[in-house]
Formats: structure tokens, sequence, C-alpha cells
């Protein structure tokens, strides 16, 4: 029997949940009940509950840091959170500290308290698993994890066959950890996010590390809600492995799994996700590096084919196969390039946007490689920086080769490059307005920033702005930055973060709040945007400005 603890401040509520199902059909038994997280706290002590359902929001202590207590104590319970409905983002902290469901109050049924019993209960199962399978007492689970991320690192990033040596060096710490058996018929899930950058938006390697760091620690936490002795490590810098312990599981699960992955990445960073799912590992050595080249032909073929988020080593198939081999040794463009001049010299537009969407129908219909791809882009890119040398205010707009290369080489998916492509002719297009200079004047200047100060709760873009106005984006680029020695972008943010100072000195409203008012893609940039105009987060300034009141 499975040994529960129900923890809620309102004495109804507990008494509901003790009679919405008959706890024994899910082989469970109520321990014994609290009305705080103090409370729980000192029972867990004396109980042990293998599943705690608790409310979050209670006096003396919620229900988030009852959970915080519980990791620091170590203790290895699952948790079933209970949350109304303007709680969600408290919900998504409790999830984060591992957490295996949360139910809104006002919305539970016993079906779906149930569901939520029967998912904790195989959380269990695995966890007790995990624990059958690591046998040496004198170390925790958690080194198990660090070594096996170690060890599957090392092995994958050697390029030949794995020498004596090499196995020399791992023997030992493998053979302690069980590492063969834990990862015996082994899975390896391959996470990459990716999103439709903006036409010349370059990221960091420090944007970039963020993002993959809390998205690994979001991965982690989701993946040892259903697979305990997963560990996961960044690959590459541009995505996250995971290698799940064997357990013989249906492609439908997988796809499920995958999905769910693919939804809170999306939740929280507004990207999207390949999620590419190995056939099991024959073993941790070569098993590993084969599981590693199939994921390698999962990520080509969903470079063509990324209806779906989620891809199996099953899905691709012998035609996508042939498909590679039979490539086009060479993707010329030159008779485009021959167009292209011709409607730039007689200012046609509508030839203009026809020469990039003829290449965009190509890329659809020929399928080139990545790299043709890349190179026809970057082609059409210098021959209109060459085309526009000697009219300064253009060319100062345009950014350097680097940038744009940065950007073509990050696009993940073929729809992802014919998006930039189709953006740059556009760009292009409105560009030609501004051929051989024009008046910068500080109507034009006044009207934009009018427009950003009337509309700052909207999803500002430079190209909105510029189409307000009825100028180009890259004529409101140079004239807003050469007026004002800074960029429209960054006076965008400066107007919605004093918004957002404002709103926050109220104290009346939830962060992801603030972020939709404000127009911002998610709450996570919302964040990183406030804390780099003001130097702390929205919370620390929420929190210094009720001390000051």
């Amino acid at each position: 029997m499975y040994q529960v603890l129900l923890v809620d401040d309102e004495p109804l509520i507990l008494t509901g949940i003790q009679s919405m199902i008959n706890w024994e059909d899910y082989d469970c038994v109520i321990a014994d009940r609290a009305s705080n997280g103090k409370q729980a706290l000192e029972k867990m002590e004396q109980n042990m509950p293998d599943i705690v359902i608790t409310d979050i929001k209670m006096p003396v202590m919620t229900g988030i840091e009852f959970m915080q207590a519980c990791r620091d104590k170590g203790y290895d319970t699952v948790f079933i959170l209970l949350t109304n409905l303007e709680e969600f983002s408290l919900a998504k902290s409790a999830l984060s500290l591992g957490a295996s469901d949360y139910l809104v109050k006002m919305e539970m049924t016993p079906e779906m308290m149930g569901e939520s019993l029967k998912r904790a209960i195989e959380l269990c199962n695995q966890k007790r698993i995990l624990s059958d399978k690591i046998s040496h007492r004198e170390f925790h689970p958690k080194d198990v994890k660090q070594t096996a991320a170690g060890f599957f690192r090392d092995v994958l990033e050697k390029a030949g066959e794995i020498s004596d040596e090499f196995k020399r060096k791992w023997e030992e710490p493998v053979e302690k950890m069980e590492l063969e058996h834990l990862y015996q018929n082994g899975i390896m899930l391959w996470i990459r996010p990716y999103k439709d950058r903006e036409l010349f938006e370059n990221v960091s390697d420090e944007d970039r590390k963020e993002m993959l760091d809390y998205a690994q620690s979001l991965m982690e936490q989701f993946m040892n809600r259903i697979h305990s002795g997963c560990c996961t490590l960044v690959w590459k810098r541009i995505g996250i492995l995971a290698i799940l312990p064997g357990q013989n599981r249906t492609e439908k699960y997988y796809r499920e799994a995958g999905k769910k992955i693919s939804n809170i990445l999306e939740d929280y960073f507004g990207c999207q996700t390949l999620v590419a799912v190995s056939a099991p590992m024959e073993d941790i050595w070569e098993g590993s590096k084969n599981a590693l080249s199939q994921i390698k032909k999962m990520q080509e073929f969903y470079y063509y084919h990324s209806e779906e988020p989620v891809l199996l080593s099953a899905d691709v198939g012998m035609d996508f196969r042939k498909e590679h081999h039979v490539r086009h040794d060479t993707f010329d463009i030159s008779f485009l390039k021959k167009d292209l001049r011709q409607a730039l010299v007689q200012q046609d537009k509508e030839k203009v946007n026809s020469v990039f969407e003829e290449l965009a129908e190509l890329f659809t219909e020929f399928h080139p490689a990545k790299e043709q791809i890349v190179n026809a882009c970057a082609n059409l890119y210098y021959f209109f920086l060459s085309y526009v040398e000697e009219d300064a205010v253009i060319k100062q707009e345009m950014p350097y080769p680097s940038v744009v290369m940065g950007v073509l080489q990050e696009c993940f998916t073929l729809r992802e490059h014919t998006r930039w492509l189709l953006k740059f002719g556009n760009w292009v297009v409105n560009t030609m307005e501004n051929f051989h200079g024009g008046s910068k004047t500080d109507k034009i200047v006044e009207a934009a920033k009018e427009y950003v100060r009337e509309n700052y709760g909207e999803k500002l873009t430079l190209a909105a702005i510029a189409s307000k106005i009825g100028i180009s984006q890259g004529y409101l680029s140079s004239v807003f930055k050469k007026q004002t020695g800074g960029n429209l972008n960054d006076y965008i943010n400066q107007i919605k973060i004093e918004k957002a100072k404002e709103l926050l000195e109220k104290h009346e409203y939830m962060m992801y709040e603030i972020s939709d008012m404000l127009g911002f893609e998610n709450p996570y940039y919302f964040s990183k945007v406030f804390k780099k105009l003001t130097g702390i987060t929205p919370s620390e300034y929420e929190i210094h400005k009720a001390a000051q009141n």
C-alpha cells in the first residue's frame, strides 16, 4: 500500500479529497492529514509517506516552501499540488521542484484525481526500481547521474573506435555505479529548442547558454517525474541529450512524452522544439554512439519535414535515405541574381519580390542540402550589399556578414530558411524607396516615439512601426539611430519597462500578467529585459518598492 499525506488549511477541502475516491482501488491509504506546511513537515518525519497531496497557498508555511524543505532534507516523496486558477505561476514553480502533477481545485473531478494518483504511483515505482538497481549504498543516486552524464559525454565525443585506454579510464566508475545494468536497453532523447529569429537578430553565446542551462534544469525535473535515473547534458551548445534507463515503453508513450517536452519549452521560452527518440541502446559503449547517429539522421529528416515535433528512429524511412544520397552537387542561382539586378535598376518592387519567391519555391521543390540553402541565402545578401555599396545610409543599416551567416547557420528547418529569405525580400523591397539617401527629420523620430508611447502594450516591431509611419523599416532604423544615438528597439524596451515599474508598484498583478499587458513574448523574456535595463529582476524591484512604502 502507498502511504498518502493530505495537506490543506481548509478542513472541508481535506474532507472532500478524502471522500472523493476509494483509495484502496489505487492501492493507497491516507496515512495522515495536516493543515499547513510546517505541520506537514513534522508529519513527514513521523510517517515518511510515498505521496503528498498539498495545497499551494497556506498559512505558516506554503506548499512551495514545504516542498523545498522536503527536498533540502533529502525526502524522495512524490508531490501532487492543489491550486486555484490564479495561482498557475506558482504551480509552475512547484513543477520545477519536481512535483508530478497539479490539480485546479474548482475543476477537480474523481477521474482527474485518479489519473493524477496513477502518475504519482508510477513515479514511486520508478524510484523504487532505481533504488533496486543501485545496490551500493555508500553513494547517493545523484552521484550516479553525475557519473553517467560524464561517461556519456566522454563516450559520445569519441570520433573513432573506443580504445582500450578509454575503457580502462571508465571501467571502475561504470562498474561501481552499475551503469551498464541501469542503462541496459536505454533510450536517448535529443531535445533541440529553436525559434524563428528576426531578420538580422544576433543571439549571443551568453544568451544561448543561459537559455540552454535553464532548459536543461526544466527537462531534468520533468524527465525525473517520468523516468527516475534519467541524466541530461547540454550537447554542442545547441540542445540537450537525455539518456533514460531501459524500460519497456511503447512508441505511443515516447511520442506523448515528447509532445509534453515540446509544450513545456514552448510555454517557457516561446520556441519550437524537436524531440528525437532513439531505438533502445544495445549497450552503453558503442550502443550510445549508434543512438547518437540515429539522432543525427532524424535531425536531418526534420530539417525538411518539420510538421511533427516528435520523431522516432523508425520514422526516418528508406525513401529519405535515398533522397539524401541523390542531393544535387550544385545549386546555381546565378540566373536569379541577374533578374534581381534588373529589377533593382528598374525599381520594380513586384519583380524583386518574385525573385525571392521563386527561390523559395526551388527550395521546396528540390530540397537542396542545408549548406546549399545557406549559401544561396547568403549569396543574395552579399549581392545586395554590393549593389548598395555607395549608398552610405542603406549600407550603414545592413549588419555585418558574420551576423547574417550566424543567423542562417542557426536556422534549424527548411521552413525557417524560407521564412528568412522572404523576410529579406520584403526588406529589400521596402529599402528600395530610400536608395541614395533621403531627408532625415525630427518628425519621423517623434512620430515613431509617439506610436511607441501610445501602443506600448502591443508586440512592437521595427517593421510594424515603419509601416504605420509610412516609410521603410531600414530607413526608420537609420534615421532613429542618427537622431537619437540609440536603436528603436532599445527605446521600445525603455518605455515598456517604465510602464512595468508603474504596474509593479501597484502590487496588484502577477509577473505573467504584466508580461502579457506589455506585449512581451513570455515572462522569461520580460524578466530578462527588465534585469538588463534596471540591474534587478521584476520580483526584486517589487520587493524593494514594497519595503520603501
